[in-house]
């Protein structure tokens, strides 16, 4: 099971950097918790906001959504792009054994998550994507328009060496990704008489189980 953080509880004060370090797979990251008075996350997992698809390329694997209609969500993304810059400048000598690095150059050393009001998120085609009564169907199956709401699990972050330069990015995962509503971009008239429009979750049962597992998701 993985705790999910909604977003609008979500703050960047709670959030703890570890120095880097090899993890089991080999590879170089410095890891993200989360701490509260209350609580402790040994990543940063947060639920999303509905989110409307801008595309997916399954080459890669690249999701990429639209932030423009919830302004909070896209300050918060943003606030903690901040904080790792601030915190990677002012703990330059631990992180990355300097001492001489500026903010800006450090900024640069970053691939984000965030691009103005695009979030690009990078998860396989083939991860299943719930629906409404059961249902299911694939990430690569998405379509521009349509709108999910997934849990952004932000494990820490990890160092890519390109052309002998080093550069980081935020790693990160999609455990649970939920259809929410069908892309509205395509005139019914385009559609073939085979073709299945698929609605929004209206349900109670759906509506309510849905509330009832908000904070706990299985990996």
């Amino acid at each position: 099971m993985i705790l999910t953080i909604p977003y609008q509880t979500f703050e960047i004060g709670n959030i703890h950097l570890t120095p880097f370090q090899l993890d089991r797979y080999g590879k170089t990251i410095a890891r993200l918790a989360y701490k509260d008075s209350a609580l402790e996350f040994h990543d940063v997992s947060i639920l999303s906001p509905p989110l409307t698809i801008l595309d997916y390329n399954s080459d890669t694997s690249r999701l990429r959504l639209d932030l423009s209609d919830h302004y909070n969500f896209q300050v918060k993304i943003n606030t903690l792009h901040e904080y790792l810059i601030s915190t990677f400048f002012i703990h330059q000598e631990t992180l990355l054994n300097r001492v001489d690095v500026p903010y800006e150059e450090i900024r640069r050393l970053f691939y984000f998550l965030l691009d103005g009001c695009t979030l690009s998120l990078f998860i396989y085609p083939t991860v299943i994507v719930k629906k409404e009564n059961g249902i299911h169907c694939r990430v690569c199956d998405l379509k521009k328009g349509d709108v999910i709401r997934c849990v952004i699990r932000i494990q820490g972050i990890s160092q890519i060496i390109n052309k002998d330069e080093l550069r980081l990015r935020l790693h990160h995962s999609i455990p649970s990704i939920w259809f929410i509503a069908a892309s509205t971009l395509i005139p019914p008239q385009t559609l073939g008489s085979s073709s299945i429009i698929l609605h929004p979750p209206t349900s109670q049962s759906y509506a309510q189980s849905f509330a009832q597992s908000i904070m706990k998701y299985p990996i």
